[in-house]
């Protein structure tokens, strides 16, 4: 093995074996502990109840979500999640633990374009920030931050910095690097005038906002106008293939910890705002992009709150983001409530007196209260009990539009009686209301029929023969220690080429032979070298494994009936099935007396027929 591809392992193992999944984890999704292992919100699709399972016994550690089937180590879930390629997991990874990596390499070598992008943003940030203290742009700007209250501590904070008046204040220092032009003109940083081909700078004369991600690692720019004449008055980076305005948060890695710790966010419309408030030590304040509240947000803010409070300056306002507010609620497992502050004040102005402006956030009311305060005072002006049925059956309908008919569990039972309450009526009245319309919508839609197709390389694998596969590679990958030592005795019964599905080939090539060699891997090893799709299996043939073993009685029984059915899948159809119509025995002591019968009868008839 080359020199420097053994010192990358060595690195990668080093973080790897110093890396608690858990913790890391537990800092973006908390995890409650359930037997051996732990689970969460799967921060990786739409979970409503806990899918995600971390694993750390065995000396693995791994995570799988059983529902989106997401999968992988400590390396995987900070690429997946963080959106970093692997360098910069391993890097990130290393930092994290105070580990120094013994092997680094020049500047741009090997670089990703989503490692350009963001070297670029932080070489564009500590450009900004420089110049705040030594051009003429930085001076005003420094003025009018102090004038808005913001102190030097803050403005360090949040790595505020300014865009000169200037085309080319950025554009002068790349010109003479063609692959730099093209990295800043992907990081939206620079602009490419199509009639000349000439590039200049996107932000000039600008209060410069770094909009970070999860990890504090600058990946787009909020600008705000330095003179009041130009427009607009702010101007956010365009989407690249690290920033996702619907997605992001501004403010959020500065707010997580107080976030996840009081179970409540608080949302406002803009970067300065959030400064204010962080300054005034109400420090779980984070503002959207010039978005509405995105079904991306609250599904990011309900992985670490159970409360979201929507900030506007003016009713008027409040009235126009009810209705998203609602069907966000109704998406996600968030309350979402309002606040509306006096006309013409925002939580910037309100920010000098801190138990005042928390005394608003505390104020606050959920969103369908919110629209209910709305239809009560409509209701006022109507004078028969007809027209207001009409009122409080088209208010139901709107809510039916919004996504009410979506609630589940809990949360249904709830929000029905909070408004049968408000409308003064029953709870059964509402719910009857609401199934009826919903019926009625349903019945009015042409239903499309769909089935899902098999996957092509499945097709032809008789079902006794996959499943023979699978439940063999199962209990090898649950505990390759007993596995590694049942082999060595069986003398290479099976080998890689036995195997017809495609993934459990892939990772019987991984496993086998070194489980033969007596050189048991870790499963944390085995998924890092695996592609996706065969990551996904073996995360989910370990689960199976476990269930496995547990309901044999043990390992080794469960491994030499799984073995012994992949043997005769092999050769004869109906003798595999037996042993394998013994997954449907759930009592662990009926399992093993039966798995020794089955196991008698096939030998017996394995007998005879070689005698035959």
């Amino acid at each position: 093995m080359p020199e420097q591809e053994m010192s990358d392992r060595v690195d990668i193992e080093r973080v790897r074996e110093a890396v608690d999944l858990v913790a890391l984890i537990s800092e973006y999704v908390p995890l409650q502990p359930k037997g051996r292992e732990w689970i969460g919100l799967c921060p990786f699709h739409d979970d409503h109840k806990p899918s995600l399972n971390v694993v750390t016994h065995k000396e693995n550690s791994f995570y799988k979500c059983f529902s989106c089937d997401a999968s992988g180590d400590c390396f995987t879930f900070v690429q997946k999640y963080l959106n970093k390629d692997f360098p910069e997991a391993l890097s990130f990874l290393a930092e994290r633990a105070g580990i120094e990596l013994s092997n680094t390499r020049s500047e741009d070598e090997g670089k990703s374009s989503r490692r350009k992008i963001r070297s670029a943003m932080e070489w564009a940030v500590q450009l900004y920030c420089d110049s705040l203290a030594d051009t003429k742009e930085g001076k005003t700007a420094i003025a009018t931050l102090h004038s808005r209250g913001f102190t030097d501590e803050s403005i360090q904070k949040f790595s505020i910095g300014v865009a000169p008046d200037s085309w080319s204040f950025l554009t002068d220092r790349v010109l003479d690097n063609d692959d730099r032009i093209e990295t800043c003109l992907e990081a939206g940083l620079l602009k490419r005038k199509e009639s000349s081909d000439r590039v200049y700078d996107v932000f000039r004369n600008r209060l410069m906002f770094p909009i970070c991600d999860e990890t504090g690692s600058p990946i787009a720019f909020g600008g705000r106008r330095m003179n009041e004449e130009d427009e607009p008055k702010y101007i956010n980076s365009p989407e690249t293939a690290l920033f996702h305005k619907s997605k992001t948060l501004y403010g959020y890695c500065q707010a997580r910890k107080t976030i996840q710790d009081s179970r409540r966010a608080i949302v406002v419309e803009g970067y300065t705002d959030v400064i204010a408030c962080h300054q005034a030590g109400i420090t779980n304040v984070v503002a959207t992009l010039g978005t509405a509240l995105t079904n991306d947000h609250a599904a990011k803010l309900s992985r670490i709150c159970d409360e979201a409070i929507l900030v506007f300056d003016g009713d008027a306002a409040g009235q126009r983001a009810a209705d998203r507010a609602v069907e966000v609620f109704f998406a996600k497992a968030i309350d979402v409530r309002i606040c509306v502050l006096p006309e013409g004040k925002d939580p910037a102005d309100l920010a000098s007196d801190a138990t005042t402006l928390e005394s608003y956030f505390n104020d606050s009311i959920d969103a369908i209260a919110f629209k209910l305060d709305r239809l009560e005072l409509s209701l006022e002006s109507v004078d028969t009990i007809s027209g207001r049925a009409r009122a409080i059956e088209s208010f139901l309908d709107e809510l039916l539009r919004l996504g009410i008919g979506n609630l589940e569990g809990v949360r249904k039972p709830l929000v029905y009686e909070r408004i049968a309450t408000l409308t003064k009526t029953s709870m059964d009245e509402v719910e009857s209301y609401i199934t009826a319309r919903r019926m009625k919508i349903s019945q009015a839609i042409p239903q499309r029929q769909t089935t899902d197709p098999v996957p092509e390389a499945y097709t032809n694998i008789p079902r006794a023969r996959l499943l023979a596969e699978h439940e063999f590679l199962a209990v090898l990958l649950f505990d390759p220690t007993e596995s590694s030592a049942a082999l060595r005795e069986a003398k290479g019964t099976i080998n890689p080429k036995d195997f017809m599905e495609p993934c459990a080939a892939q990772l019987a090539e991984r496993i086998l032979p070194r489980l033969e060699a007596g050189t048991p891997y870790s499963m944390q090893e085995l998924l890092s070298e695996l592609d996706e799709e065969c990551r996904v299996l073996a995360s989910s043939l370990y689960f199976n494994g476990q269930r496995i073993s547990e309901t044999s009685g043990s390992v080794m029984l469960a491994l030499q009936m799984t073995m012994e059915a992949f043997v005769n899948a092999l050769e004869d159809k109906a003798i595999a099935d037996e042993v394998l119509q013994l997954k449907t025995v759930e009592d662990p002591a009926e399992r093993a007396q039966a798995a020794q019968q089955a196991l008698e009868t096939i030998r017996r008839q394995k007998t005879s027929r070689n005698v035959s």
